[in-house]
């Protein structure tokens, strides 16, 4: 079991290097200063957001069916870059307590991250088998599924930090490789989006067990 473990985390880990790797290459070409810290919370999104991603994946597409059990690993190792991000912005979060902050309006960038970092870590935090059975199976999935209102707060936070650059690149005519966090914000919309159809399947499968159950 340990070196099951260790084999997931492992391959997860190594995919999450080579995601960094790219993500840094493409700031670079772009010439996107700061682009460590850039594509560590890129690598971040990507991770955890293909993570969750896997279970609308699974759901449509049985072929999926073998990947779910990297899932956490994925979520895990996106988590870990998430926290190089937190490290290498922790100005900006510093910012968050302090009144100027507040007075001009700017806390609501670092709100939306830190709030969806606070759920990440709660996520990550219960990601056992101790936890799943202390809470029980049905409330370990709930608290999971939180994680869907985390990437909603990320994809804010990553609007209002680079929505004038992405004005900017479109009224010029696109005339450049899109930005990265545009690629990322547009992933989440994705996996959104993926749950929200699996949501309205699963609803449709409820409700026609529902009315044959009172036919009989």
């Amino acid at each position: 079991m340990f070196m099951r473990e260790i084999k997931f985390y492992f391959t997860t880990g190594l995919i999450g290097l080579v995601v960094y790797g790219l993500c840094y290459g493409y700031l670079k070409w772009l010439a996107i200063p700061g682009e460590m810290n850039k594509a560590a919370a890129d690598t971040a999104i990507l991770l955890m957001a293909f993570s969750m991603l896997q279970s609308s994946l699974s759901y449509f597409f049985n072929f999926m069916d073998r990947a779910i059990i990297y899932r956490k690993y994925f979520g895990l190792t996106g988590f870990a870059f998430a926290i190089a991000h937190l490290i290498l912005s922790w100005g900006a979060f510093m910012g968050l307590f302090s009144v100027r902050t507040w007075m001009q309006g700017e806390m609501l960038p670092v709100l939306t991250g830190t709030l969806a970092f606070f759920i990440f870590t709660i996520m990550a935090l219960i990601s056992n088998t101790f936890s799943t059975r202390m809470l029980g199976s049905e409330a370990w999935r709930r608290v999971l599924r939180t994680g869907y209102l985390a990437v909603v707060f990320v994809l804010a936070h990553v609007i209002l930090l680079k929505y004038g650059r992405w004005a900017t690149w479109y009224e010029a005519g696109m005339k450049t490789a899109p930005s990265l966090s545009l690629i990322s914000a547009f992933f989440m919309v994705v996996v959104l989006s993926m749950r929200l159809l699996m949501w309205a399947s699963l609803r449709k499968k409820t409700a026609v067990v529902l009315k044959k159950t009172n036919r009989r």
